[in-house]
């Protein structure tokens, strides 16, 4: 009858779109190993000890942390040679 075909495609498509939800998962888990590995080389290569590498990204941080509404003015720097 049409009514089992229609539910044995309904199981079909489940089980496909359970393949697919582990598939993606598989792809978000790669992309996250990929980035920590990207940090964890840009760490290494950064000529600091370890003391003065939690001060930076204490630093960087805290700038993360500024407030949206009350966005912060850089000011530019003139040089004596500027008019």
């Amino acid at each position: 009858m049409k009514i089992e075909r229609l539910r044995a495609d309904l199981e079909n498509a489940r089980q496909k779109a359970a393949q697919w939800q582990a598939r993606a998962k598989d792809i978000e888990r790669q992309i996250t190993e990929h980035e920590n590995m990207e940090i964890i080389q840009a760490v290494r290569g950064v000529t600091a000890s370890p003391e003065e590498l939690r001060t930076i990204l204490g630093l960087i941080q805290s700038m993360k942390e500024v407030p949206q509404g009350n966005p912060i003015k850089v000011e530019e720097e003139t040089t004596p040679y500027e008019n």
